[in-house]
């Protein structure tokens, strides 16, 4: 599938990171991707600088990768711009090519998140709504902002704090945060999958008998959530 929609951001994200998480081809258009996200910069409308939705995207229906529905402007205009960085970083990793695109989105969110009058995101990790924290820590788990790891690890202490007695977290989306713990497979996330090991399995059995990408999507994640928890 190619993955570049340069009528939507939305779309090539969620191509790229099918193809990353299916290991999949991607790297054949690595370089048309980053040359094609310094316009998403060129447009001046992406949240605090960062990457930006295109005209199309505006009126189509964002889902997370996970397939969580994010409804408000500014919640869609921060994680496609967290995303989005997060994408172009995973390029740079495995070809070494950087782009200003990834050091200017990058930048810019930077000084938003962690710099502005405040900001607790270096104290705590999180940041604005629960949905914005998990991608800034889907964003940090990649090697975006580069300044700030250790505000990952401080995430996942505050997430521990939100667990719901019937599993899952308050404020924070169920699959698109075991999506982050994934990802990230540092200890503190694995004890955190290892707490919700239960649900992730009777989940699993629930997701057994439904088909679409988004299903199987969350059916694989939350397999390789268990394997992590073992």
């Amino acid at each position: 599938m190619k993955i570049l929609n340069k009528n939507s951001l939305i779309e090539t994200v969620d191509r790229f990171n099918e193809a990353v998480f299916w290991d999949r081809d991607w790297v054949s258009e690595a370089g048309a991707i980053q040359e094609w996200t310094g316009d998403r910069l060129s447009d001046g409308r992406g949240y605090a600088g960062g990457l930006a939705m295109t005209e199309a995207d505006w009126s189509r229906t964002f889902r997370l990768f996970t397939g969580e529905v994010l409804t408000t402007r500014a919640g869609r205009a921060h994680v496609i711009a967290e995303e989005g960085t997060r994408m172009l970083a995973l390029i740079e990793n495995v070809t070494g090519v950087s782009s200003q695109a990834r050091e200017v989105s990058e930048k810019n969110l930077a000084s938003r998140i962690f710099e502005s009058e405040g900001s607790k995101a270096d104290a705590d990790g999180d940041f604005c709504c629960g949905t914005c924290s998990v991608a800034l820590w889907r964003a940090l788990a990649a090697g975006v902002y580069r300044g700030h790891a250790s505000a990952l690890e401080r995430g996942l202490k505050t997430l521990s704090r939100h667990r719901l007695p019937g599993g899952g977290w308050k404020r924070y989306p169920f699959y698109y945060t075991v999506s982050c713990l994934v990802e990230s497979a540092s200890l503190p996330a694995v004890r955190e999958l290892r707490f919700h090991r239960e649900t992730i399995q009777r989940r699993i059995g629930l997701l057994k008998k439904k088909s679409d990408r988004f299903a199987n999507r969350r059916r694989e994640l939350l397999t390789r959530a268990l394997d992590l928890a073992d």
